[in-house]
């Protein structure tokens, strides 16, 4: 069976590769909460922990992960894939301990999203899928997932494919969270990168992907996730969704390891 490699997990890469340092981390950024609650869908950032996982663990804290993921990603270009490449069977390996695919959902987004193809190599060199294994296996050693990365679409296409994975959702019969992967504004003065991005975050709120899309054009924002948030915002509106939570949102700044002169933005968002 396939094994898809930690490749992003380093002393000098996106997380630790030590267990021991790793776990560390991962409880520092994951407190004990009692208000953790079910929630459709989540929208959490995949850069360096050091700069974004406060964020994701601030969103992962507060929600209970089922023993299904539907993990979805975007394709940052080093491995270049199918519009919707399926990593369709096998194992994610982690420092933590091997993340197994979700077969039985799997099977049921097959039958019910005929867009998607089996294309594990598009997940090879893709970390934004990776980055967020360890937070999901900390709050649930059991859990599985279906990742599907994302090449560049369109809104048509993305809300068609919203729509077929809700179906598949329903087929599968078992709670399901679906992970949009994605940082906000890339590379710009911190008070731009805040204002840009919480035009974004407000259609987000509003579960609107049409308004979304189009701010994102008419702005010019680097968001680089658009994708998965727009088909998660569709698939979580066919599941009965009606309320979403800003939950946390920081720059690079904030780490105290980059100046504010050029910042990435990272928002957590909860969809219930």
């Amino acid at each position: 069976m396939p094994v898809r490699r930690a490749v992003f997990a380093s002393d000098h890469g996106f997380y630790p590769s030590n267990r021991a340092v790793l776990l560390k981390m991962l409880e520092g950024f994951l407190p004990e909460r009692e208000d953790a609650g079910p929630a459709v869908a989540v929208v959490a950032p995949h850069a360096g922990y050091v700069f974004s996982g406060g964020v994701a663990g601030a969103v992962y804290s507060r929600v209970i992960v089922p023993n299904d993921v539907i993990l979805l990603s975007v394709n940052h270009g080093r491995s270049p894939g199918a519009e919707f490449a399926l990593f369709d069977e096998g194992r994610w390996e982690t420092p933590l301990g091997d993340v197994p695919v979700a077969t039985e959902l799997v099977a049921a987004i097959i039958a019910e999203c005929p867009m998607v193809r089996s294309d594990p190599a598009a997940h090879a060199y893709e970390h934004s899928g990776e980055v967020h294994l360890p937070f999901l296996r900390h709050r649930n050693p059991h859990v599985h997932v279906a990742p599907i990365n994302i090449m560049r679409s369109s809104l048509p296409a993305l809300r068609g494919f919203g729509l077929a994975l809700a179906c598949a959702a329903d087929r599968f019969g078992r709670p399901v969270l679906l992970v949009a992967s994605t940082d906000m504004t890339h590379f710009e003065p911190e008070k731009a990168a805040r204002e840009r991005d919480h035009l974004v975050i407000e259609r987000i709120l509003a579960l609107n992907e049409g308004a979304m899309w189009e701010t994102i054009r008419r702005h010019d924002i680097s968001m680089c996730g658009h994708d998965p948030v727009a088909a998660a915002l569709v698939y979580a509106k066919a599941r009965g969704a009606a309320d979403a939570e800003l939950i946390d949102y920081k720059t690079s700044a904030d780490s105290g390891l980059a100046g504010p002169e050029e910042v990435v933005g990272y928002a957590g968002i909860i969809i219930r």
